[in-house]
């Protein structure tokens, strides 16, 4: 069990709507998320209509995704064009790490 931080966040779209979020997100973790400390990755994840996006984030703990919450995505200009796509929040902690057994 890791003592990473997982955040996933959904938003439920309009397919014509997908290019214009996923550049957003994109943006958001070029320009602001990247050089945050315990920042570990992110996956853009979607459906094949493009309907449902999920960002999946890996975070070094808690304590500093909630520091990069704080201090980056309250005062964010990006991030206030993306809470316009009404996003969902979930947090998640490492259960059980189960690896392909050959």
């Amino acid at each position: 069990m890791s003592d990473n931080y997982y955040v996933l966040v959904r938003f439920n779209i309009e397919t014509e709507k997908f290019q214009e979020l996923y550049y957003l997100i994109k943006e958001f973790f070029e320009k602001e998320v990247n050089s945050c400390p315990g920042f570990i990755s992110s996956k853009i994840l979607t459906n094949e209509d493009k309907t449902l996006v999920i960002n999946y984030a890996t975070w070094e703990s808690k304590q500093k995704f909630e520091n990069f919450a704080q201090n980056i995505v309250s005062k964010s200009n990006i991030s206030k064009k993306i809470e316009f796509f009404n996003p969902i929040r979930e947090t998640f902690y490492e259960f059980e790490y189960l690896p392909k057994v050959d």
